[in-house]
């Protein structure tokens, strides 16, 4: 059984260096040296972010010095701080690190924002379709309002624009989006695709400016106190991050004067559509644009959409009109016969004879069916053509016409042979 480890820092701690030194898979001199040389290639932003969780405090660094004993009776966790606080400016070596790899991504970012921001803005704005078909709506607006309060206007507020989808029209389904729509592909259709212009007004519109100052003072402020604490570090770790300092200077300049930009472009449209300073701003102009811009495109779909109905429900009932026209056709196989008078098959059962159904005996009568055959005779036959077209006298005076009743027709007098 081995010796029994010393521990001089907190269990719970202990066990989160563990873990984290443990995923590095390097001996503790190898990381020791990765850290001293502030190397990229061996460190990556993951690895440096886990080592910065696990620095340790004044208590931590107090009790490691105090120790004077031999460092290989010392627990995993002590031993890694025996090698940590062995490396000059250990922290800001780590802080440097993380910089150059957190740097690009951030002002990526930020950078994409601004640029997206100016060029969305200064399209608006420079947009000769934009300013023709708000005229357009000018005209009409005036149009509708003929005779009221509000007709012969010089010009219209910017949030009726993400109202007029909802002004329905007199005929079902339509707007008055689909109405302007509409116009403007028969009378200009170079107008109608204007808001391709505008891809990006959509996450434009959900760009503050204000959170664009937010996050470059928070950069800057990280980029001037690496500046100042790596005065401290010796000329070589000096050198490895002039150049991720100097580009993170430069873009701290270009990003300033794009936020600028950004607030002048938002005093320009507040003096180009007239708008009110405490209530309008330049992101509160982006949404409104590109809910316009939105619906403008649905509603080209939609239209589309309802003429194609159309079309469909005018062909069919050109179809069916002409369906109409003609002759019916006959349906396959015989008409349903119609309905038989008994008098005439009676007759014509007369004429040619008829063959009995073979019956069972009656009483005492042998089982064997008896065969009938019905004989007329001729004399009879010239009395019953006669008889048919007339009216045939029955029991207790009823008169017969197409139609008799069994009861009636057994008592007619017709001679049977056996």
């Amino acid at each position: 059984k081995g010796p029994t480890l010393i521990s001089l820092i907190d269990p719970k701690k202990s066990l989160g260096i563990n873990l984290i030194t443990k995923n590095l898979r390097m001996p503790f001199p190898d990381i020791g040296k990765a850290i001293e040389g502030c190397d990229t290639t061996k460190l990556n932003n993951d690895q440096v972010t886990g080592l910065l969780k696990i620095l340790p405090e004044k208590e931590d660094i107090k009790a490691i010095k105090a120790y004077t004993g031999d460092e290989a009776l010392l627990a995993e966790a002590e031993r890694f701080y025996v090698t940590l606080l062995k490396i000059p400016e250990y922290a800001l070596k780590l802080d440097c690190m993380k910089f150059s790899y957190e740097f690009k991504p951030q002002t990526e970012v930020l950078g994409t924002r601004i640029t997206n921001c100016l060029k969305a803005g200064n399209a608006i704005l420079e947009s000769t379709e934009v300013k023709e078909l708000l005229h357009i709506m000018l005209v009409v607006g005036n149009f509708i309002n003929t005779g009221g309060y509000a007709g012969n206007a010089a010009g219209f507020r910017l949030s009726p624009l993400t109202k007029i989808h909802e002004i329905k029209s007199n005929k079902p389904r339509m707007t008055m989006m689909h109405v302007l729509v509409e116009s403007i592909e028969k009378n200009k259709p170079e107008l109608l695709h204007f808001y391709k212009k505008f891809d990006d007004i959509t996450q434009v519109a959900k760009i503050d400016n204000a959170e664009n100052e937010r996050e470059l003072r928070e950069l800057k402020k990280v980029l001037d106190d690496i500046k100042g604490r790596m005065k401290k570090l010796d000329q070589a770790s000096i050198d490895k991050f002039a150049d991720v300092l100097k580009e993170a200077s430069d873009f701290c300049e270009t990003a300033k004067k794009g936020i600028d930009d950004i607030n002048g472009l938002e005093a320009k449209y507040i003096k180009f559509f007239v708008l009110d300073k405490k209530n309008y701003s330049l992101q509160e102009c982006f949404r409104v644009f590109s809910i316009f811009c939105n619906k403008f495109e649905a509603a080209i779909g939609e239209n589309k959409k309802r003429r194609e109905q159309e079309e469909r429900l005018a062909k069919r009932k050109a179809e069916m009109a002409k369906r109409e026209t003609l002759p019916r056709a006959k349906k396959k196989g015989q008409p349903p016969p119609q309905e038989e008078c008994v008098i005439d098959n009676l007759l014509s059962e007369i004429r040619g004879g008829l063959s009995l159904r073979k019956t069972k005996s009656v009483g005492n009568a042998d089982s064997k069916a008896l065969t009938r055959n019905l004989s007329i005779k001729k004399s009879n036959q010239e009395s019953a053509e006669k008889w048919r077209k007339t009216k045939i006298a029955m029991p207790e005076g009823k008169p017969v016409n197409g139609s008799v009743d069994p009861v009636q027709l057994s008592q007619i007098n017709i001679d049977v042979k056996t």
